[in-house]
C-alpha cells in the first residue's frame, strides 16, 4: 500500500528543473570513502520527448565539500516515470523503467568497446525514482540544421567524407551486434569544437532504441519508428525481431537528404499525419513506389543513386541481397573522395583505419 502510494505521489508528467536537482542532490553518487560526485542542472535541452534533457557541470569534490576536479559540462538525460492512467499502467511504467536502464546498459557496451563515432556516456546514475544518464556535450548542430539544396562540388565532397566516418561507425556498431534503430537527423550531432578530438564528424546520440524491447510513448509520435526514416518493417515487426538492415535503411534516407537537402520520401510526413499519426497501408504503399530520387552528379551519380535506392529497398530481404556493407560503402566514399584531393579528419581517420587492419 505504501509502495503504491508513493509511487503516486512521484508519478508526474512534467517535473520541474528544480524537483530533478532536489532529488539529484539527495541522492550523490560517492565514488571513495571521501569522494563525492555532483550534478548541478543547468538549461534544459528539449522541450518534448519522452526523457528530460539538460546541460549540466560536473564536478568531483570531498566529503568536507572541497571541490578536487575542476567542474565540466556534461549532459544528463533523466526518464520521466510517467505513463498515462488507465489498464496496465504499472506494466507501462516498468516497462519506461527497463527501456531506460537498457539503454544505459548499451551506452556502457558501447563505450567499452571504444567506438568513437558515438557520443560518449559517463554512466548513469539513480536520483530518487528517476534513473539518469550522463552523456559528454558535443558542442555542435544536429545534422537536420545543416541540410541544404544548393551545395556546391566543393562542400559535396565534403560531405561525402562525413558520410563515409558515418557509415564506418554504424558498420562498427553492428559489428558489436549494437543496432540504432532510430537514426535520423536529429539523432546526428555535427561536431563543431575545435578543442574536440573528433570535430568536423557526425557522432551517433541517443541509444534508446538499441536491442530494446518495443514499448508504449518511445518517440514523440508514440510507437518504436521515426516517420520518414525508420523502414517499413519497424511499423510491422516487434522489436526484438528487428536487425540491421533497419540502419541501413535510415543510413540510405539520411545520406540522399545531406547530399540533395530533400527528404527521399517526401510525403511520408504529410501523409503520417493526414493519417492522424498512424501508420496505414497509404503510408507503407509511399514507402514502397514513392521514392524521389534527386542525387545527380556527371561522375558519382549512378554509383551513389544506386546505393541509395539499394539502401531503402523496401522489402528487407531483398535490401540485405542488393546492397553493399557499410564497411564496403564507407571505404569506397572515401576513394572517391581522395581521387579529388580532397583530404579531411574523416577521411584521415579511414585510410589510418585501413593500416591498422592491414587492409591498407
Amino acid at each position: 500500500m505504501f509502495d503504491r502510494f508513493s509511487r503516486r505521489l512521484t508519478l508526474r508528467e512534467h517535473c520541474s528543473q528544480m524537483e530533478y536537482q532536489y532529488w539529484i542532490d539527495r541522492n550523490p553518487t560517492f565514488l571513495q570513502h571521501d569522494s563525492i560526485e555532483r550534478i548541478k542542472l543547468g538549461r534544459r535541452l528539449n522541450m518534448v520527448g519522452t526523457n528530460d534533457v539538460f546541460l549540466a557541470s560536473n564536478w568531483i569534490e570531498r566529503t568536507t565539500g572541497e571541490a578536487r576536479t575542476p567542474s565540466r559540462e556534461i549532459v544528463v538525460k533523466i526518464c520521466k516515470y510517467w505513463a498515462p492512467a488507465g489498464k496496465g499502467r504499472h506494466h507501462r511504467l516498468n516497462m519506461i523503467l527497463a527501456a531506460f536502464q537498457d539503454e544505459i546498459r548499451i551506452n556502457n557496451l558501447v563505450r567499452a568497446t571504444n567506438i568513437e563515432g558515438v557520443v560518449q556516456s559517463f554512466g548513469g546514475g539513480q536520483a530518487g525514482r528517476y534513473p539518469f544518464l550522463k552523456m559528454e556535450y558535443i558542442k555542435g548542430v544536429p545534422l537536420d540544421k545543416t541540410f541544404r539544396t544548393d551545395i556546391d562540388e566543393t562542400e559535396l565532397i565534403g560531405r561525402m567524407a562525413k558520410l563515409a566516418y558515418l557509415a564506418n561507425s554504424i558498420s562498427q556498431l553492428h559489428y558489436y551486434e549494437v543496432v540504432h534503430k532510430d537514426l535520423k537527423p536529429k539523432n546526428l550531432l555535427l561536431s563543431q569544437d575545435e578543442a574536440h578530438h573528433n570535430n568536423h564528424k557526425i557522432l551517433i546520440c541517443d541509444f534508446g532504441f538499441a536491442q530494446a524491447k518495443i514499448r508504449e510513448s518511445v518517440t514523440e509520435y508514440g510507437g518504436q519508428m521515426s516517420p520518414g526514416y525508420s523502414a517499413p518493417e519497424q511499423a510491422v515487426q516487434g522489436g526484438e525481431t528487428l536487425g540491421a538492415m533497419v540502419d541501413y535503411f535510415s543510413f540510405g534516407v539520411i545520406m540522399h537528404e545531406y547530399l540533395t537537402g530533400y527528404n527521399l520520401f517526401p510525403q511520408s510526413m504529410q501523409i503520417f499525419l493526414e493519417d492522424n499519426y498512424r501508420i496505414t497501408d497509404r503510408y507503407l504503399n509511399h514507402l514502397r513506389d514513392g521514392r524521389v530520387n534527386r542525387f545527380a552528379h556527371p561522375k558519382w551519380g549512378a554509383e551513389i543513386c544506386g546505393w541509395i535506392n539499394a539502401l531503402t529497398t523496401y522489402d528487407s530481404n531483398d535490401r540485405r541481397q542488393k546492397c553493399p556493407d557499410l564497411f564496403h560503402i564507407a571505404h569506397r566514399l572515401r576513394e572517391l573522395v581522395n581521387e579529388t584531393g580532397f583530404r579531411d579528419i574523416n577521411t584521415d581517420f579511414l585510410w589510418n583505419q585501413l593500416k591498422e587492419y592491414g587492409k591498407a
